[in-house]
């Protein structure tokens, strides 16, 4: 998934690290003959690239960055009070991760990227990352036959970097 480089700064071993705005960092050396990037040498040549994009594989994956704290949770939502604004397409902020909690029932998660929809049942106890600006919506799940109703509670708890 690319990302947007937002800022650098080194490793301990002097080594540049692009800040992206996921809130993930990747490494970005300049190793003849393997690895050309010169314009990590200078600061005009990282300036140059604030706002580019790299490829993120840690957001692939869905790993949220170390050291996001949770800063808000929604109150518990069912299938009667569920904002409607969460069942239509909508993403959150850039560095904004969040946990799609279902606590009780099930409920469908559903992730859009350009044309193609991704489609994951989340049950009692389980949880979906949510990462950053990232189309994402809600469904709820029709009876099944035979399939006893269990009440649907969620709630949505909202990840970010700590203030410096």
């Amino acid at each position: 998934m690319l990302r947007a480089m937002q800022g650098f700064h080194q490793d301990a071993e002097d080594h540049w690290v692009a800040e992206l705005a996921c809130g993930h960092t990747q490494h970005v050396r300049h190793q003849p003959p393997f690895t050309l990037r010169p314009w990590v040498l200078t600061p005009e040549g990282r300036a140059e690239r604030i706002g580019q994009h790299l490829e993120c594989p840690a957001c692939d994956q869905r790993e949220m960055p170390a050291g996001h704290v949770a800063y808000r949770r929604t109150p518990s939502f069912t299938r009667e009070t569920v904002p409607k604004a969460l069942l239509g397409r909508h993403d959150t902020k850039a560095g904004v991760w969040a946990l799609l909690c279902v606590t009780s029932g099930a409920l469908e998660f559903v992730e859009v990227q350009g044309q193609s929809e991704s489609h994951v049942v989340i049950n009692a106890g389980e949880r979906a990352i949510i990462r950053p600006e990232v189309e994402h919506r809600v469904g709820l799940l029709a009876e099944r036959p035979g399939v006893p109703e269990e009440k649907l509670e969620f709630y949505v708890e909202f990840w970010r970097a700590p203030p410096r």
